[in-house]
């Protein structure tokens, strides 16, 4: 007394149908199971000290960038509203305290690159 079930497919089902079949063929289906297991031991092994490093670097990231923005804006405003100075008036900058410690960050940053190079 067995009954026969039909099941009616819909395009849907039978594309879904025909792709799946072809996973299986090529031996695609099982890198994808693969994919999924590395996916899964990534966000087994992901602790919460490793999320917060992920933050503070995202952060600091974002944070030269608005530094960086806002001293381009800076410099130039300075340059309109000022003529290009001259060899004395680039000495006489180097008596402001801001341009000193901007000055000394560069060489520091071009010594920290050297030591890498």
């Amino acid at each position: 007394m067995s009954e026969e079930i039909k099941v009616i497919k819909t395009a849907e089902m039978q594309q879904i149908e025909d792709q799946m079949t072809m996973l299986v063929q090529t031996g695609r289906l099982n890198n994808l199971v693969d994919l999924l297991a590395v996916v899964s031991d990534q966000i087994e092994m992901t602790t919460t000290p490793m999320v917060e490093k992920m933050v503070t670097s995202i952060d600091n990231m974002a944070t030269t960038g608005f530094i960086t923005e806002n001293a381009i804006r800076h410099a130039k405003r300075e340059n309109a509203k000022n003529e290009v100075p001259s060899l004395f008036g680039l000495l006489k900058l180097m008596k402001d305290e801001e341009t000193r410690r901007g000055l000394a960050f560069m060489l520091n940053l071009t010594k920290g690159i050297g030591k890498q190079l």
